[in-house]
């Protein structure tokens, strides 16, 4: 069995929040392999055509998006 490595913020919440980030990245490879048009949280634009490139944003929402500042 796997040594499971601890991060100190870790817990049931967290836990949950890194399952759902999953089935949100996963959904949205999902509907641009598709054919769809995903634009992210953070205003980038995936499509079935660069839903692989590397030069891509990355998807994974591991934060809350930056407020614009006023």
């Amino acid at each position: 069995m796997p040594k499971h490595e601890h991060h100190p913020f870790e817990n049931q919440i967290f836990g949950h929040f890194r399952k759902e980030a999953k089935k949100v990245n996963g959904a949205i490879k999902l509907l641009a392999r598709q054919g769809y048009t995903v634009i992210d949280l953070e205003g980038q634009i995936i499509t079935k055509w660069n839903i692989d490139d590397e030069e891509r944003p990355n998807i994974s929402y591991k934060r809350a998006p930056k407020l614009p500042q006023t």
